[in-house]
This record gives structure tokens, sequence and C-alpha cells, in this order.
């Protein structure tokens, strides 16, 4: 969906330009530089509203209304439209629905809206009731608090209460934010257990966000949170994003390249978070969510150096504050020299998580933890399965291209070239550059997929094999069969749910009908388990739950 969904907007980028290299005969409304406030009264859906380039205090949009067929488009034109201001808010969306801000209506012009300064507040407050909301190709900076609030406080007329309001489709792409005092971006409530309104002395639960989109943008020096998102619980994807020293104030609680809150259930996938003194990803969030395909650089790192007193973590997992489930498929991931952990596991109400396919290196820890360093937890053995990761003390094992230049593609020798293992209900076929996985013989563990024209020459060829077990979960003994009839003498491993291998229950196997074989498990403890059959040209492995 979201390789899809970014395709569909450079499309109407494409029209977007090419109308402004006629006239702006297609703007309802032309808004000089001494005019601050919008009114919807005149404004009808489908009307493009034109904003003159050049400096101007701020921008307040107010009841305007399109609809899904017809938004309202606000585009700049003429130039690049400046804020630079002490007010509370550099552009606000007050009671507004089905309208879109996107500043690339003029070629050569990158960011048509240039937020430069607000003295008080915010770059972009989405709010008062504001939904169905596009914002692309907007620069802010030098902000006083957030650069993007989209939110509605609710307040004691009670309208925006979850039982009232909810904020519909809400898109964020290709904007550069830069020098942040607060959150880069602050998606949906923090306080969706609910919040105490002290003008009427009642606790109200805030809305929720039904459909969100952050992706593509680079968000640079913030204070706090470079992302966060709450109060999201449907259709949330956060994605394609890059994220530099993150948290800068080293504020306790607001410390995370991207931060999925409370109420949310999103993935989170193609991000790059390089240098912030925060956790690289942090999630709080209920359901189950994917998170696959990031590169994670130096989480942590230049907070309280040294100090073990300070922990920060590639990717942090934590109890939702509802206290609901959650589990977490974290595949396909590198995550490059955190402060302390690679991957830290804190959620007591947490089952079904699978960690596969990731790279760890060098995590702050390793000395004083070894292995619990590359995945620490306080979970149950039964809560997760860690299978098939490549967990290393040096970088210099996993040969990236070039790690000095922030370039952790991967060497066609690499060991974790077409080494990563299927991931169970999960098809990933691109990679955090967005080329296909996989590539040749098989996909690799980590973010990147080599696409070196000499990856895999080596490897055996890719085959379709799979292990079926019955019954399953099983005890004592388990037939398996092969859809495809092994030829020659293969041999079957078992590795438990943390990737060791059960030495005990190393077999050799001879032809029993070529496909039809029966292994005896009745040493093995209840649980999770991996079945690896290999030979000459064949490699599988199957799932099996002993009970």
């Amino acid at each position: 969906m979201g390789i899809y969904y970014k395709f569909f907007v450079s499309i109407s980028c494409v029209l977007i330009i090419s109308l402004s290299l006629f006239s702006q005969s297609y703007c309802k409304l032309s808004i000089s530089n001494n005019v601050s406030v919008v009114e919807g009264t005149t404004i009808q859906p489908g009307d493009t509203i034109c904003i003159q380039g050049g400096n101007r205090a701020y921008l307040l949009f107010r009841n305007l209304v399109g609809t899904a067929e017809l938004p309202i488009t606000i585009v700049n034109a003429g130039g690049q439209a400046v804020i630079d201001t002490d007010n509370y808010y550099g552009i606000k969306f007050f009671g507004c629905r089905f309208v879109r801000l996107v500043g690339n209506n003029v070629p050569g012009v990158q960011y048509g809206f240039k937020v430069k300064r607000v003295g008080n507040g915010a770059g972009i407050s989405v709010d008062n009731l504001s939904t169905n909301v596009e914002i692309a190709f907007i620069e802010i900076s030098n902000t006083a608090i957030g650069g993007i609030y989209a939110k509605t406080e609710p307040d004691c007329s009670f309208i925006a209460t979850r039982d009232k309001f909810t904020l519909y489709d809400l898109r964020i792409h290709d904007c550069y934010l830069h020098d942040i005092a607060d959150e880069g971006f602050y998606i949906g409530s923090s306080k969706f257990t609910g919040q105490t309104l002290t003008d009427c002395d009642t606790i109200v639960l805030p809305h929720i966000i039904s459909g969100v989109k952050v992706y593509n943008n680079i968000v640079e020096n913030t204070g706090w949170d470079g992302i966060q998102v709450s109060s999201a619980p449907f259709d949330c994807e956060i994605y394609g994003n890059i994220i530099r020293n993150d948290s800068y104030r080293e504020t306790p609680y607001q410390m995370s390249g991207i931060l999925i809150g409370g109420g949310s259930d999103c993935d989170c996938y193609n991000n790059t978070i390089i240098d912030g003194k925060g956790d690289g990803i942090d999630i709080f969030g209920s359901n189950e969510m994917r998170i696959y395909n990031n590169l994670i650089v130096r989480p942590g790192k230049n907070y309280f150096p040294g100090d073990p007193a300070y922990p920060r973590h590639g990717i942090f997992f934590g109890t939702a504050p509802d206290n609901s489930t959650s589990s977490l498929v974290l595949v396909f991931n590198t995550i490059i020299q955190p402060k302390t952990n690679g991957i830290r596991f804190f959620n007591n109400n947490s089952t079904g998580n699978l960690i596969q396919n990731n790279i760890v290196c060098e995590p702050g820890d390793l000395n004083t933890q070894g292995d619990a360093a590359y995945f620490n937890h306080n979970l149950l053995n039964t809560q997760f399965i860690l299978w098939n990761n490549f967990f290393s003390g040096s970088i210099a094992t996993v040969q990236f291209v070039d790690p000095l230049q922030l370039n952790f593609d991967l060497k066609p020798g690499s060991p974790v070239v077409n080494k990563a293992t299927t991931v169970s209900n999960f098809e990933l076929l691109f990679d955090i550059l967005n080329r296909e996985r996989p590539f040749h013989a098989g996909s690799d563990i980590g973010a990147f997929e080599c696409h070196d024209i000499h990856a895999g020459i080596s490897s055996p060829p890719e085959n379709k094999n799979q292990l079926i077990f019955s019954p399953n979960p099983a005890n004592g003994t388990v037939t398996f069969k092969l859809t495809e009839p092994y030829i020659e003498n293969a041999e079957i491993l078992i590795y438990d749910s943390f990737g060791k291998q059960m030495q005990n229950t190393k077999i050799s196997i001879h032809s029993v009908n070529n496909s039809l074989f029966i292994l005896d498990i009745s040493t093995l403890a209840k649980g999770i388990y991996f079945v690896h059959i290999s030979s000459e040209n064949k490699t599988n492995t199957g799932k099996l739950i002993v009970k």
C-alpha cells in the first residue's frame, strides 16, 4: 500500500506542476502578502487557492470545506511563500475538511511554503475539528514548540471527545523540518487513556485518528521526538522518512527518533534514523505492528556517553498505557552501534512477537551484558520467536559498502547475503531503498538487499520446497513431508526459539519414499522450534510446536 500511494502522489504532483506552466487562471482565489486569514465562505469544493510568493506574517485557513472527490487545494504561486512570525502558529487549519496544502506548484522551488520562524508556537497546526488534510512540500524551521501538530484538544464543549469526533485521512509527506524546539511531528493525542479538563473538572477521552500516512519527510535537529504518532488505531503507516539528530534537549520521556504512542497500531518501515540522542524507535502501541526495513545508526551514543545510568536502544518495545495486548513483527532491520541494547522488549502484555532477519552490530552493553545486549527482554520464552538474526560485535564482519560514509548497503560477499529465512504470513518484496527483494538466490538479512550483479553467484538456486508437519502441535513423534522429494541424503537440525541448536536431535535422513519422514521429538520440552533440513542443493525450514 505504501508503494502504491507514493506512485499516486507523484502523478498528482506532475499535474499540479503542469498547471503552473500556463497561468494562474486556475486560481479561484489569489491571496496577497498582506492577507493572513482565508475564510471558506466563498470557497467551493474543488477550488484552488493561490498564495502569492514573498514574505508574510502567518496564514489562517478557516472553515474550508471540500469533499473527498473535490478537495480544496492550496498552492504557492509566483515563488516561495515565506512566513516569519512571532504568532502562535505559522499556518493553521481551523474547522477545515478535505483540504490539500501542497508546495510544489512552481518549477525549481522544492518547498513552495517555508515557515522560516515561529516565535511562540508551532509551524503548522491542524486543529478545531479539521479532518481529511494533506500537507506536502513544506519547509518548517525555528519553531518555539513543535513542527507540525495535528489534533483537536477536547474542551468543556465536549465536541472533540472520542465519541463525538474522529480525525480521518491525514497525510503528511515530502516535507523538510529542521531546528524544531519540541517534536518534529506531533500527530494525535498522547493522552489516549484520558485527560482531565480542569475548567469543568471532568475526565474525557481525546479523539482518535483513522488513517495516518507520514512518509518521505526529512526531520533534523529536534529538541524532542522526531516523529510522534499516538491515538491512531486504524490504517497508520510511518515510512520512508529520514531523521537526524533527534532529542537534542535531552528531555526525559521525549526522546525518540520515531515514537508509536498509546492507542496506535502502526506499520513503521523504510525509515533512516541517524545520531539521535533518544531511542531509534519507541513503541507503546496495541495489536500487531510491523516494524521492518529500518536503518538505525548510533541511537543514544551522544546521550551521557559511557554512563550506563542513561540507557538508549535501537528499538524499544514498552507496555501500552492502557495495558492492551500487543505484538511485533520485527524483521529486516539494521541497527548499528546503539548506546545500550540493539532491541529491548519490556512489555508484560505482549505475545506472538517475531524477531527475525535483523542485523544488530556493536551494542554498547556487549561487554557487560553479553549476547543479551543484542536482544534484551523480560518476556517468557513462549511470548516470542528469535530467529535467524545476524548479531555481531564488529561492523567489519557484515561487510557493509562504506559504513564511515553511512552507506550500509551490502557487499556481494557479505555473510548475510541470501541468508534471510521466510517470514510466516508476511511476504516482503522490497528493501529500504525500494529495490526488489529477493535478488538472485534469496533475500538478505537486514534492511538492504544487495543488488550487486555478483551477489549470490555462489549460492544454491532458489527453491519453493516446504516442510509440512502433521500433526502440528505435536508430541512424541511427528511426521513431515516435503512438497518436492529429496533424491540424496539430507541432514536435519532443530533449533529452539532463541536460535540455539538442539545438539541431541541432529540426525541423518535417508530416502523414505523420497518425501515422507518420521521424527522423534520425545526429548523436546514444550515450546516452539524450527526444523532445518539441508542437502547438496536444497535448504528448507519449518516451524514446529511441541505441546
